[in-house]
């Protein structure tokens, strides 16, 4: 098993110059929090893979030269879907968890996606609603999400009307390696098509088209504490959170 980072942008809405991955949050950077996460399910360095962008040489300075690097060299005009498949160009034959690297979440949660029998599942909270009125964005950063027997229906557009959305998507998914081969020809073939759109597809949006593709994703459910950083108010709003 191979884990994935997402870590390319730039975090504008956060106003700041270095990844969001390296904001420090309480006596660890969220990078750090992440790889104590991966550690205790006993994931090891060399199979740890940044997909980088946006000063990855920080990301370096802070982790160390255990862990592979795989740049984005086009990061400012495409989106996390395309560094994503950037990052795998090379990789065969293994399961993938792929995260984004703004996260902070339960260890516990990754063990669930590690062991779940799914072939391609997404981590997803029932209890969102308590955090995002906490973060003050219920209604201005609300996305559907759909959930029939386990099986995710759709997701991934911005809505008001939050009383038929079943879960938040978290940022932390598994793909088994015969999944990967199958969402690899279908974001290529779409990449040749519509260059414009598919070079800046964002992940919800991402796995949407693929449900259209009748490719079936199901949901991993947490309870667990979990938080996600776009912006300032974010950082203020996580005070008082144990993770």
């Amino acid at each position: 098993m191979k884990v994935i980072i997402l870590c390319a942008g730039r975090g504008r809405r956060l106003k700041i110059n270095s990844p969001k991955c390296l904001l420090r949050i309480g006596k660890e950077t969220i990078i750090e929090k992440c790889l104590k996460n991966l550690k205790e399910n006993n994931i090891s360095t060399k199979d740890i893979i940044f997909a980088s962008g946006f000063k990855e040489n920080l990301i370096k300075k802070k982790v160390g030269n255990k862990f592979v690097f795989i740049k984005n060299k086009d990061y400012e005009n495409t989106n996390m879907v395309y560094t994503f498949f950037n990052a795998i160009k090379k990789i065969k034959n293994t399961d993938i968890i792929v995260t984004y690297s703004d996260i902070v979440f339960n260890s516990k949660d990754l063990n669930s996606l590690i062991k779940s029998k799914y072939k391609f599942t997404t981590l997803i909270d029932l209890n969102w609603k308590n955090l995002w009125k906490k973060k003050k964005k219920l209604l201005n950063d609300s996305e559907t999400l759909k959930i029939d027997k386990n099986k995710i229906i759709s997701l991934g557009k911005k809505t008001k009307n939050i009383k038929n959305i079943d879960g938040r998507f978290v940022g932390i998914s598994k793909i088994s390696s015969d999944k990967i081969k199958k969402i690899k020809v279908i974001f290529h073939e779409n990449l040749l098509k519509y260059p414009d759109k598919f070079k800046k597809i964002d992940m919800t949006n991402f796995f949407d088209f693929l449900i259209k593709k009748k490719q079936n994703i199901f949901a991993t459910k947490t309870h667990l504490s979990w938080y996600e950083f776009d912006d300032k108010n974010d950082l203020k709003s996580f005070k008082g959170l144990n993770l």
